[in-house]
């Protein structure tokens, strides 16, 4: 198993992942990125009309090997 670290960016600035989650593959790191940005959405997008969340996946050297952003927008047409 390999650790990955999710660095997430989103409107409240940068927050570095420290401790990073073990894995098997990239492929489970890549879909745990995914998760984040979903969960982040869900939490951030009730308050806000726009929204722009980034986790960037660093591996065990620190080398960034995978970037997934997610950008919301909602607003009234009347």
């Amino acid at each position: 198993m390999k650790r990955y670290y999710f660095d997430l960016q989103n409107g409240d600035g940068a927050v570095p992942d420290d401790d990073g989650q073990l894995f098997e593959s990239r492929e489970q790191a890549r879909a745990e990125a995914i998760r984040i940005l979903q969960d982040v959405a869900q939490d951030e997008m009730p308050d806000r009309d726009f929204v722009k969340i980034t986790v960037k996946v660093r591996d065990e050297i620190g080398a960034q090997m995978f970037e997934a952003s997610l950008v919301l927008t909602s607003g009234w047409s009347v």
